[in-house]
């Protein structure tokens, strides 16, 4: 076969068709598990922030948009009951200020707005240092429990804050403070509508 360019464009055509078939197969067969699996994620991570509750609390959501300079995001709050009482709500919260870009948290708040636990649900922060936002990591979420933003401040003590920060992590440390705002003010909205 003669090199020509009808020729090169043809196979160049079909191994991008290939490969675009490829893609959209292995999308296709994963999409699935990926969701399920996040799924899961998000159903572990409401039971270790909340107290102990009876009902599910991710058939009991609430999406709040959320201003995110140009970007609209969706803030999804998951209530929690005992019986018919509310005993909390798994705010899922993020910040785009992070190291390594966006982190996500789920905050867990009790009615009276105390932060009653909060896990990491993603980031990419720095191995070693940044990521040590994970509980099992260290202990710098644990500061947070028992303590309500109305009168702990949520920004690190560099800033004029409440928060110790990681060692050498202010800025993984501000982004997990920046999340924890956004959540407290999204239980805010949803406790005393405008």
């Amino acid at each position: 076969m003669e090199s020509s360019l009808k020729n090169m464009t043809v196979t160049l055509f079909s191994i991008a068709l290939v490969s675009s078939l490829a893609v959209g197969f292995v999308y296709r067969v994963t999409e699935e598990p990926i969701a399920a699996s996040k799924s899961k994620k998000i159903g572990a991570a409401i039971a270790q922030v909340l107290p102990s509750f009876d009902n599910d609390p991710s058939a009991d959501t609430t999406v709040v948009p959320y201003k995110d300079g140009e970007k609209i995001k969706k803030i999804v709050v998951y209530t929690a009951r005992q019986g018919e009482n509310t005993v909390g709500y798994a705010i899922e919260t993020f910040s785009k200020n992070g190291f390594g870009g966006e982190i996500w948290l789920m905050a867990g708040f009790l009615p009276d707005g105390t932060i009653n636990k909060v896990e990491t649900l993603s980031h990419n922060e720095t191995p070693g240092l940044g990521n040590k936002i994970e509980s099992g990591k260290s202990g710098f979420s644990v500061q947070f429990e028992g303590k309500n933003p109305e009168t702990f401040r949520l920004s690190v003590k560099k800033d004029g804050g409440d928060v110790d920060a990681i060692t050498a992590s202010t800025i993984s440390s501000r982004a997990f403070a920046d999340a924890l705002a956004r959540a407290y003010e999204v239980f805010e909205s949803i406790q005393k509508p405008k």
